[in-house]
């Protein structure tokens, strides 16, 4: 990373930044005494000694956010040169945005002609703002840092900036920011952060997703059904509209340090949607085509779709297509999910922003499920090769997929051959959109829930929190490192977020004394190194995600230690506590696996279990116990990252020993405090035509104790009881 070096006195900006007016956002200010004394620069005298960054820093200046960038947090800075800005503020005042006449400029004869000063001047607190923060990001990022399909984080709740390369024309080979803008000078270091000068102003849409695709014309078939089945207007909201006091209170970690506390809950979408060349492809042409196919895809789909069978539901083959269960609408309700995530964020994908904390190892693939607004419904993603092509598909199909005939690895590619490859993400260069409220991804292949889709659920479903919890998406938390949430947090500590009790739609809380809170990105023993939490007295139920009929053993992962509780889990069709009902007896999570002979646990070592466990395992799983799974690791130290494979068919321990255990997998980290396990809460039969509400009370009058909430498994009986084969250790 380059520094530029501008000659300078020594500038002391503590009785300016002290004297600071207020913004118009509801952040905080930044704390006057952590500012700098020094010959080097700040973000803010940058932008300020440049004369091509003048517009932009005026814009900073009118919303207060050159105080910001003065102060000891570090940001990213992307800073369009001026004529960028000019040229993007005529685009804004000569828009036809009906909600926001000129996009909040005011109006003014001959706009497009004025200096770009006196344009920045006519422009809201607001816009200024909103221009500002989506120019900022709370984690210092190189260009190579973000290079490439990702995604870039900004101050703005949970918008992002996608980010890829230029193949052709003026700006062939650079870094392209929504496929616009183009880093024209970037990586220069500033004391506080990281300088990247940019052609334009970045355009972000401020459309809704409905308004937005409609303007895609590769998608007009996909937006005319969209339209008719009234998921249009659904897709519009923005915002829970409430504002939640518990950030009043000033919440804090154990150690008294203040967390950041959203005041309020954003409310996005993702849509996937086919091309017309994609329907095309499949004897499409029309919406009057996509209505016959549909008709064709779902007229029979109560022999696999259970919930459509319990519940008695006629499916409509008819015009009717704002019916729930009109077989179009049925085929676009799949196709959205609650939660508004990035092409980079659907799985926990391996790339150089976050490298230091992704803890997938021995060849683990990352594999997610999302619900989608067709009823209690499941698409799974799965992310292939993460650290290479990164090709993302829906529902993929692979027979026996968490079974193994092996010891110790995935097992051999004869007992699993691909049934449906799945249907293809389009990572294309602008194939991804983001809008105001959510995102746009195209497809490769036609989306259905059909017979493939349910049977690919027939394996261990891992259900992680961050994903059926889909706020912490749509605020920007799911995803997010520990430097993004220290911004948010007014530069203090950024490990974790603390909710209201009402935040989440899926939790219900019976204690006002229950704590919530989320381990955002980090070193933590934690799938997708993240995890939600429940503290203090806690008394809550989370809705479990619906599931395909039949029965299934759930599970629940947890850290053994002593401030892990004594608790009591029930399970409910309904949040209400009359509804919940006792499971089993009361569960301590306190207890030491190598003092308390109910667990069953054994070290693995080399002289006590040559067999990598597997006869502890059996005695641990009869006991209502597991270890955690090898797929992932403490974060940060993970260093296995290829498949394990058996070098040598006549001893099958061989390849695994010296690997996988004593590794830093969380299967076999050891020591009381550090390891992982899993309990088995119940065996039972779940209907995907009913809700199932799991009841997690603390017994025990503690402050401070905390419940680890990190991820469920439902996995089916057959898995579990396989003949053949038994579950892998991933």
């Amino acid at each position: 990373m380059k520094k530029y070096i501008y000659k300078k006195g020594v500038l002391l900006f503590s009785a300016a930044l002290m004297a600071m007016s207020s913004l118009t956002s509801c952040n905080e200010e930044p704390d006057g005494s952590d500012l700098f004394s020094t010959d080097e620069l700040t973000l803010a005298q940058m932008l300020q000694q440049n004369p091509d960054l003048s517009a932009f820093n005026a814009i900073l200046v009118k919303c207060g956010y050159d105080k910001r960038i003065s102060t000891y947090l570090e940001y990213t800075c992307f800073a369009p040169v001026n004529n960028g800005v000019s040229q993007y503020l005529d685009s804004l005042y000569n828009d036809n945005n009906q909600r926001f006449p000129h996009n909040g400029i005011q109006e003014s004869p001959n706009f497009t002609s004025l200096d770009v000063m006196d344009k920045v001047a006519l422009m809201s607190d607001s816009l200024c703002e909103d221009i500002a923060k989506y120019h900022l990001s709370g984690e210092q990022m190189k260009q190579s840092d973000i290079d490439g399909e990702s995604s870039c984080s900004t101050l703005l709740t949970g918008r992002s900036i996608a980010v890829n390369i230029f193949v052709d024309g003026q700006y062939a080979g650079k870094t392209s920011l929504n496929a616009t803008s183009a880093i024209i000078d970037g990586d220069i270091e500033a004391i506080n952060g990281v300088l990247h000068i940019c052609s334009s102003v970045i355009p972000r849409s401020d459309r809704t997703v409905d308004d937005q695709i409609s303007l895609e014309s590769d998608l007009s078939i996909f937006y005319e059904a969209l339209v008719k089945t009234g998921y249009y207007e659904i897709v519009q909201q923005e915002n829970k509209g409430i504002t939640y006091s518990y950030a009043d209170t000033d919440p804090t970690d154990r150690d008294g340090v203040k967390i950041y506390c959203p005041r309020e809950c954003m409310v996005k979408w993702t849509i996937f949607a086919e091309t017309n060349d994609v329907f095309r492809a499949n004897g499409i042409n029309s919406f009057d085509d996509l209505v016959q196919k549909c008709n064709e895809w779902y007229a029979g789909c109560s022999a696999w779709y259970d919930y459509i069978r319990e519940k008695g539901i006629t499916v409509s083959t008819g015009t009717d297509y704002e019916n729930p269960y009109n077989t179009l609408n049925m085929f676009v309700a799949y196709h959205i999910l609650r939660a508004g995530i990035s092409v980079d964020k659907l799985v926990y994908e391996k790339s150089s922003k976050t490298n230091s904390t992704w803890n997938f190892c021995f060849g683990y693939e990352p594999q997610d499920y999302f619900e989608t607004m067709l009823p209690n419904t499941l698409l799974k993603v799965w992310q292939l090769n993460p650290k290479s092509d990164k090709d993302i598909y829906l529902n993929r199909y692979r027979q026996n997929n968490t079974l193994t005939d092996e010891i110790g690895t995935f097992g051999s590619d004869a007992t699993h051959p691909i049934i449906f490859a799945g249907v293809q993400v389009d990572r294309g260069a602008n194939r991804s959109i983001e809008t105001l409220n959510g995102y746009i991804h195209r497809l490769k292949g036609i989306l259905l829930y059909d017979r493939n889709a349910v049977n690919a659920q027939n394996e261990r479903l891992r259900l992680d929190s961050s994903n059926f919890l889909y706020e912490l998406a749509n605020n920007g938390i799911r995803g997010a490192t520990g430097s993004e949430v220290s911004v948010m947090n007014g530069g203090g500590d950024g490990n974790r977020v603390a909710f209201d009790n009402s935040y989440f739609e899926n939790i219900v809380c019976y204690n006002p004394g229950t704590l919530l809170r989320f381990c955002v990105q980090g070193a933590w023993r934690a799938h997708n190194s993240d995890q939600f939490q429940g503290w203090d007295v806690y008394d809550f139920a989370v809705r479990l995600p619906h599931v395909p009929t039949g029965e299934y053993e759930l599970r629940i992962i947890y850290p053994p230690m002593i401030r892990g509780g004594l608790m009591q889990f029930y399970l409910g069709n309904t949040s209400s506590q009359s509804d919940m009902v006792a499971i089993g007896i009361p569960f301590d999570a306190r207890s030491n696996p190598y003092e308390d002979a109910t667990i069953g646990y054994s070290d693995i070592t080399d002289d006590e279990m040559s067999d990598y466990g597997v006869e502890s395992d059996q005695t641990m799983h009869v006991r209502g116990y597991m270890r955690a799974p090898a797929s992932f690791s403490r974060g940060g130290y993970n260093s296995i990252t290829d498949k394990l494979t058996l070098s040598d068919p006549t001893d099958p321990y061989s390849a695994v020993r010296s690997q996988m255990v004593g590794s830093t997998s969380c299967r076999t980290e050891t020591g009381y405090g550090t390891m992982m396990l899993r309990r088995i809460i119940t065996t039972q039969r779940f209907e995907q035509g009913k809700d199932y509400w799991l009841r997690i009370k603390n017994l025990i009058n503690d402050s401070n104790l905390g419940w680890s909430f990190d991820f469920i498994e439902l996995v089916p009986v057959g898995i579990v009881n396989s003949n053949n084969m038994k579950e892998d250790w991933y």
